[in-house]
């Protein structure tokens, strides 16, 4: 059900009817722990009050429930209350501040070429020699997603963010509470034939890819997700679900940019390479340039590393590995559409990780989604 049909409904409840949906709202609020639902439950709670001013009626109905028997409904009422009080001056709106060019470099920009095997050898010999051939034996190929400003995006395109497209018989995931999981992106197969490691994904369809609110935006706790592979494009269409989940994310085209790539300085397959602190802070500076090359300096730092396969980019000093055999199959980084900066909690990434032999028998059920933030 969308927004403007639950306001809709609104309309035909009487005000004693819209008194106990607000009652039943506070305390569906108060008997849960998930963010999502409770943002869900607040707007729902907003609305009603809305419709009650209305018609005359909010004053009124708030000092009723200042005086009801539970303890969260006389808070809130009483809060709405002294809100209703208080003297409000009207402001102008902020004005929408623009982008940086900083930001911007990379949704105005296509990828720049990567390095080659024999280039990424030649850096880690000037920096790392004595452990050189050891970390090259770490390289995995990796499908760099570099956002892209474009105002007309496929809706079968790979992209981040916007509405899923789905088959008719699909059924809109949920989570807890029955809270709809929340659409973070897909990827259309079809555009990665002939991409090094498109091997071990379809070679059509789309890939889409769900997530619960609380762990996309760093609430916790994690692994509500979900992995879905659609092979026939043309029977898809525009996704819609009972409940209308409580976010929907900017749209952002995406490039696609092979690279080679290598692991996170503090992941696991580094850590079993026994460096020394030298050569850990050699490998990291190779690592970064590397993963910087032919970006400008000053916007490296706003620049998105989202990737299909290869190695997890950490955010923080945790492992992602849960053992050897477990891959990455999507990162997400927070990323720029031209017009508006996403981003994964506060400063985070998401990672949808699955065993190897999963990956490879394209079982995508069996992905979890993990996410580390500042």
């Amino acid at each position: 059900m969308s927004a403007q049909s639950e306001r809709d409904d609104l309309t035909k409840l009487t005000v004693a009817e819209l008194a106990q949906a607000f009652i039943a709202s506070v305390q569906a609020a108060a008997a849960t722990e998930h963010v999502g639902r409770i943002n869900r439950l607040a707007r729902q709670q907003a609305a009603i009050m809305q419709e009650l001013r209305a018609r005359g009626e909010e004053r009124s109905v708030c000092e009723r429930l200042a005086t009801h028997a539970d303890a969260e409904v006389r808070r809130w009422a009483s809060s709405h209350l002294d809100w209703l009080d208080r003297p409000r001056p009207k402001e102008a709106p902020a004005p929408k501040r623009p982008l940086r060019p900083e930001i911007l470099w990379q949704c105005d920009h296509p990828p720049p070429p990567a390095l080659t095997r024999d280039e990424i050898a030649g850096r880690l010999r000037r920096g790392v020699p004595a452990a050189c051939d050891r970390l090259m034996d770490f390289v995995l190929p990796a499908i760099g997603l570099w956002p892209q400003r474009r105002a007309d995006i496929p809706a079968t395109a790979s992209r981040f963010g916007g509405k899923p497209w789905a088959p008719p018989d699909w059924q809109w995931p949920a989570a807890v509470e029955d809270e709809p999981l929340l659409f973070v992106g897909q990827i259309n197969c079809a555009e990665l034939r002939g991409l090094p490691g498109a091997e071990l994904l379809p070679s059509s369809g789309l890939l889409s890819f769900f997530g619960d609110h609380d762990s996309v935006t760093g609430c916790f706790p994690f692994g509500d997700g979900g992995v879905y592979h659609w092979p026939d494009i043309d029977r898809l269409i525009p996704a819609e679900g009972t409940i209308e989940p409580i976010e929907t994310f900017p749209s952002c085209a995406l490039a696609l940019r092979p690279f080679l790539d290598l692991p996170h300085p503090f992941s696991r397959a580094i850590g079993k390479l026994d460096l020394n602190e030298d050569q850990q802070r050699s490998y990291f500076d190779v690592w970064l340039d590397i993963r910087s090359h032919r970006i400008p300096p000053n916007c490296v730092a706003y620049a998105a590393f989202s990737k299909l396969l290869g190695w997890p980019h950490l955010v923080q000093s945790n492992l992602l590995e849960s053992d050897d055999d477990t891959r990455l199959l999507l990162q997400v980084d927070g990323y720029c559409n031209g017009d508006m900066l996403h981003g994964w909690g506060p400063g985070g990434s998401l990672y949808y990780m699955l065993p190897e032999s999963d990956l490879r028998a394209c079982r995508f059920e069996n992905c979890e989604l993990e996410g580390q933030f500042t």
